[in-house]
C-alpha cells in the first residue's frame, strides 16, 4: 500500500471513530458519590440523595437505574426527569434505598443503565451510595456559633440570621452568639475567648464548624446540612442544686451502629436569652438600607432602625463555655454498641460568679458532640435547667417531656443523694437507667 493510500485509510479510520465516540457522547449521564442514607430496618425504604451530570449533547428526559449491593440488584427502574437536563447541567434525585436485612453500614452501587432508552455510553455510569440501616433515625440539629459584637455595625447581618433561623427551626436550630471585644462590649464571653480568636472578621457565623455563612439569610444551608444526618442521638438534662449555685449537665449519646474507632470530644455552653440594658446600644450600619428590604423580616427591622439600636434584645448569649477550643474527651466508650445509651455528667460551677448573667431563668445548657479529626459538630442538644431533683429531657421537641431522677447509686450499690465522683447508676421516673460516669 502506497504512503498515500494508508493515510487516506489511517484518515478514515478515525471518521469512523470519531463518529462513533460522538454518537456514544450524546447519551452520557454521569451520577457522583451520593450522600449518605439512615434506613430504618422496619421501613420499605428511605430516599437517597445523588447528584446526576449530562456530559453529553443530548437533552436528558428520563433514565434507567439498578441499585444493587453485592453484586445483587435491589431495585431496577426508569426515572422520568421533572425538568429535562440540557447538556452540562447538573441535578440532585431521590431514589428509594431499602434497609438491610441488619442494623449496619454498607455501600450499594447505583448505576445508570440507560439514557433517553439508549445505553448509556460513558464509561463511569456508576457510583456509590452509602446506606445506614437503623433502628430508629437519629435527629440532627444544626448548630451556628455566631461571633459578634456590639461595637460591629455590620453585625447585625448576624443578628437577623440567628433570629431568623430561630424562628423557622425551633426543634432543630441551636444558636450560640459569642460577644468578643472585651470592654467594647459588655456581653464579651471569656471562656470563648481562645476560641473567638480563630475568626478575625465580625460577624463570623459557623455552622456547625463546617460552612461560614455569608448572607443575611441560610435556609438552604440550614436544610442541606440538616439533611446529611447524624450517626448519634443526643439528649441532654440539666439540674439546678438547692442553692442554684451548680448545674449538674448530663448528656446521653445514643449511636445508631456498632463503631470500633471513634474520636469524639464534648464542649459545654451555657446561653441566656433576652439580656438588653437601655445603656447598650448596637452599632447598625444597615440603618436606612431600603434596597435590601424585604429579604427577612428580621434584616427589615435594622434597616428601619437607627444607626444605634438601643434597648436591643440580646439571645443565645454564650455566658459561660468548657471545651469550644479544645473539646473534652474519654467520655465516649468503646467500641460502641448500637442503640446503647452512654452518659456522663459536667457541671458548670460557681453559677454566682458568672457577672454576665441577668436572669437565671432565661439560661440554656448547649452540649456540642464533636469529631476530633474532622474538628466539625456532629450533633448536639439543647435544654432548659429544672429545679433541683427534676430533669427536663432535650429529644426532639424541647421542654415538652419531663421525667424525675428518682435514685442514685455507686457502682456497689451504696444509696447516695448527689452525684459522686466515679460510675453513677441512675433510675429515672420513665423507666431508664443509665450509667454516668461522673468526673468532678
Amino acid at each position: 500500500m502506497s504512503k498515500k493510500l494508508y493515510l487516506q485509510f489511517l484518515f478514515l479510520v478515525a471518521v469512523i471513530c470519531h463518529a462513533g465516540n460522538v454518537s456514544a457522547e450524546d447519551h452520557n449521564l454521569i451520577p457522583s458519590t451520593g450522600q449518605k442514607v439512615y434506613v430504618p430496618i422496619t421501613a420499605k425504604s428511605a430516599k437517597g440523595k445523588l447528584l446526576i451530570t449530562n456530559y453529553g449533547s443530548t437533552v436528558i428526559r428520563n433514565f434507567d437505574y439498578t441499585l444493587s449491593f453485592n453484586g445483587e440488584v435491589l431495585v431496577s427502574k426508569n426515572y422520568v426527569l421533572p425538568e429535562p437536563l440540557n447538556r452540562m447541567e447538573g441535578a440532585t434525585i431521590e431514589v428509594d434505598v431499602p434497609p438491610h436485612t441488619q442494623v449496619s453500614e454498607t455501600d450499594l452501587l447505583f448505576t445508570i443503565t440507560k439514557v433517553n432508552g439508549e445505553v448509556n455510553g460513558t464509561s463511569v455510569n456508576h457510583a456509590t451510595l452509602p446506606r445506614v440501616t437503623v433502628t430508629k433515625v437519629p435527629h440532627r440539629k444544626i448548630v451556628v456559633e455566631e461571633y459578634t459584637a456590639m461595637w460591629c455595625g455590620y453585625c447585625p447581618r448576624g443578628i437577623a440570621l440567628m433570629e431568623n433561623l430561630a424562628k423557622n427551626y425551633p426543634d432543630d436550630f441551636i444558636g450560640i452568639a459569642v460577644h468578643t471585644g472585651g470592654r467594647a462590649d459588655p456581653l464579651s464571653c471569656t471562656d470563648y475567648a481562645w476560641k473567638a480568636a480563630d475568626y478575625r472578621s465580625r460577624p463570623t457565623l459557623h455552622m456547625n464548624r463546617n460552612l461560614f455563612l455569608g448572607y443575611v439569610k441560610a435556609i438552604t444551608e440550614f436544610e442541606e446540612e440538616r439533611s446529611r444526618g447524624a450517626d448519634m442521638d443526643i439528649d441532654v438534662t440539666a439540674t439546678w442544686d438547692d442553692r442554684q449555685e451548680n448545674i449538674t449537665v448530663t448528656p446521653r449519646v445514643t449511636f445508631c451502629v456498632d463503631k470500633e474507632d471513634v474520636a469524639y470530644g464534648f464542649a459545654y455552653v451555657l446561653t441566656e436569652d433576652g439580656m438588653s440594658n437601655p445603656n447598650w446600644y448596637q452599632n447598625n450600619y444597615y440603618s436606612g438600607r431600603t434596597e435590601e428590604l424585604g429579604v427577612s423580616d428580621e434584616l427589615d427591622y435594622f434597616i428601619k432602625a437607627d444607626y444605634a439600636v438601643k434597648g436591643l434584645e440580646n439571645n443565645f448569649v454564650a455566658i459561660a463555655a468548657e471545651g469550644v477550643k479544645a473539646p473534652l474527651t474519654g467520655y465516649i466508650q468503646t467500641p460502641i454498641k448500637a442503640d446503647r445509651p452512654q452518659s456522663h455528667t459536667y457541671v458548670f460551677r460557681n453559677i454566682s460568679s458568672k457577672k454576665l448573667i441577668q436572669d437565671k431563668t432565661k439560661l440554656k445548657v448547649c452540649v456540642l458532640l464533636i469529631n476530633i479529626k474532622t474538628g466539625q459538630i456532629e450533633n448536639a442538644a439543647k435544654c432548659t435547667i429544672s429545679p433541683a431533683n427534676t430533669t427536663a429531657i432535650s429529644s426532639v421537641s424541647e421542654g415538652k417531656e419531663t421525667v424525675v431522677e428518682t435514685a442514685r447509686y455507686t457502682l456497689d450499690g451504696r444509696r447516695i443523694t448527689t452525684p459522686q465522683k466515679g460510675i453513677n447508676i441512675v433510675k429515672y421516673s420513665d423507666g431508664r437507667v443509665c450509667k454516668e460516669v461522673v468526673t468532678r
